[in-house]
């Protein structure tokens, strides 16, 4: 069955963001039993893959079936064996794999919808956080437990206004470049605060943090899920062209433009202005 993009199924974004949040959270869940997992491949883009990858691919595809059944997904680890629809799912099964195998706590997993090539509705699990968020319409943050089982009611989440000190920025942890740097550097409160995986896009939902610019090589299963809850939360995700990243690109093999992520768009106009007068732009 083909979802088209006028499908009453489609109206209530809250209820959508629910449904994905509770399949990243059981696929989180997998993560979490896989934790010692250490049998390490690199996939042709010279990327590690592993099996707790597979396994939470396979429980978050098997919660989607169950979740949402009419939805096609388009996952990183079988990229290609699904074509793009006019409604899709995309899903990162472990986004932040050397932080997962380097024994941090910021990877996650990330599901969007994607309508019309933009992303309605998203849901990021970060496990070793305790934190799950997800948004459709309003966005949300639900604590989770050891077991990666929900442990409090989910609460409405929003950015908060840019601190006097100046915006707090994240920066990547393993995938760092000099323009992010320079930034963070020239209208940040510091050099920028190391954090792996899109749980970089739920701080900045949640009012924690500001700002994250990436110069360096995303996909877009990396980033469809976080612009759709910082977007419910009143943030923005611009290219360096200061346009909306399309979602759904075979074309150009599912890779992201450059992009500022950021808590308001006059944040993400000055940074992109910093970015662009960078040498290494």
């Amino acid at each position: 069955m083909t979802i088209a993009p006028d499908d009453p199924l489609l109206d209530d974004r809250d209820r959508l963001a629910g449904l994905l949040g509770e399949a990243a959270r059981r696929s989180a869940a997998v993560l979490l039993a896989k934790r010692s997992a250490r049998d390490v491949k690199l996939k042709p883009d010279g990327s590690p893959v592993c099996s707790a990858d597979m396994a939470a691919d396979e429980a978050a595809k098997a919660a989607l079936a169950q979740l949402l059944p009419d939805f096609p997904v388009i996952s990183e680890e079988s990229v290609g064996e699904i074509e793009v629809a006019p409604v899709f799912i995309l899903l990162d099964p472990l986004d932040g794999t050397r932080e997962f195998l380097a024994g941090g706590d910021s990877y996650c997993v990330c599901i969007a919808i994607i309508c019309a090539g933009r992303p309605i509705a998203g849901a990021i699990a970060a496990p070793g956080l305790g934190r799950l968020w997800y948004g459709g319409e309003r966005a949300f943050a639900q604590p989770l437990g050891p077991d990666a089982a929900p442990a409090g009611a989910p609460v409405m989440i929003q950015v908060r206004a840019e601190p006097a000190a100046g915006p707090r920025m994240l920066v990547s942890r393993f995938h760092g470049d000099p323009v992010s740097a320079g930034i963070a550097a020239a209208i940040g409160d510091g050099e920028g605060a190391p954090v792996s995986s899109a749980v970089k896009f739920g701080l900045i939902a949640a009012g924690e943090a500001d700002l994250h610019v990436r110069c360096g090589t995303t996909m877009e299963w990396d980033v469809a899920a976080g612009e759709a809850i910082l977007d419910a939360a009143g943030g923005v995700v611009r290219t360096l062209t200061g346009a909306v990243t399309a979602y759904g690109c075979s074309e150009r093999a599912f890779r992201n433009p450059p992009f500022v992520a950021a808590g308001s768009e006059d944040l993400a106009a000055r940074a992109i202005a910093q970015a662009l007068c960078s040498p290494s732009a």
